[in-house]
């Protein structure tokens, strides 16, 4: 059976815990001992070298599972558990070249999910006072260069896990529900922004919001038939000179996702994986 490993972290929820629970195939566990040897763990960020020593101590076969450039933060760690992973899966193809350079494994792409329902597609924007939201980690948005974007007639909010409003699933929900569009700046030219998958800008169009980014990121890039990338400045007045377009857009990204980014569809690739990897050790 496949089982992604997200120990409990004093009772909050572990961020990447929502790529495995998305999943239709599996389950999860809490503590390496729930793992036996006829199983295949999915080992994500958290986890340590006993971990893995455990898993190897009674046969198990584990994926490691990268979802972040981390590795100045924890290059030894992660190759101690890359030498001995049967697989890596990564969500990009940007990170997944990377890996790739460093390791000498089968690296395997599996996007992020997409957690939210679909909803009804709203862009009725007034000009004289846009209603915007910005959602990101708190070390996202420091590197964000504000001053360059003009905000005099945007009411933006701001929700990170920092602060001013403070990030959890629901509030971003609600914050994006009420807003005109989705800003999501980004610092491009930081080491770690191209290897980001684009789980944030496909929340905001599963939700029926049309995104305004500066992202060069490749895997945002997959959605430029959908969304904004270019000049900040320029996108918002886009959006407000064009709402019959920026409609036109969303639905198309809605419908992309829903060929692509579904729990469904998602927990396919998995089960895919999950069989190639079987199949190389029967």
């Amino acid at each position: 059976m496949l089982k992604f490993y997200t120990p409990d972290r004093k009772g909050k929820q572990e961020p990447y815990s929502y790529r495995s629970r998305a999943r239709l195939v599996g389950k999860c566990i809490d503590n390496i001992g729930q793992a036996f040897n006829n199983d295949m763990v999915v080992l994500g960020r958290i986890h340590t070298e006993k971990d893995v020593e455990s898993l190897r101590n009674n046969n198990i076969k584990y994926i490691h599972d990268i979802c972040d450039n981390k590795w100045p933060m924890l290059e030894k760690l992660w190759a101690n558990t890359n030498q001995y992973a049967t697989a890596i899966t990564t969500t990009c193809y940007k990170l997944r070249d990377l890996i790739e350079s460093k390791v000498n494994k089968e690296v395997f792409v599996i996007p992020d999910p997409t957690e939210r329902d679909e909803e009804p597609i709203k862009f009725e924007p007034n000009p004289a006072r846009l209603n915007a939201v910005y959602y990101g980690s708190a070390g996202n948005l420091k590197q964000i260069n504000w001053s360059n974007i003009n905000l005099k007639n945007v009411d933006l909010k701001i929700i990170s896990n920092e602060g001013p409003i403070f990030w959890d699933y629901k509030t971003q929900g609600e914050f994006v529900r009420q807003s005109d569009l989705v800003l999501l700046p980004v610092n491009n030219d930081h080491e770690m922004t191209q290897y980001k998958g684009n789980n944030r800008p496909i929340d905001a169009l599963r939700q029926g919001k049309f995104v305004v980014t500066n992202a060069t990121i490749p895997s945002w890039q997959l959605l430029s038939n959908f969304i904004w990338c270019g000049d900040i400045n320029d996108g918002i007045k886009w959006a407000i000179n064009n709402p019959k377009e920026v409609i036109k857009k969303v639905e198309a990204g809605q419908k992309f996702i829903r060929n692509n980014y579904t729990p469904e569809k998602i927990s396919k690739e998995w089960e895919r994986v999950y069989n190639v990897c079987n199949s190389w050790n029967s």
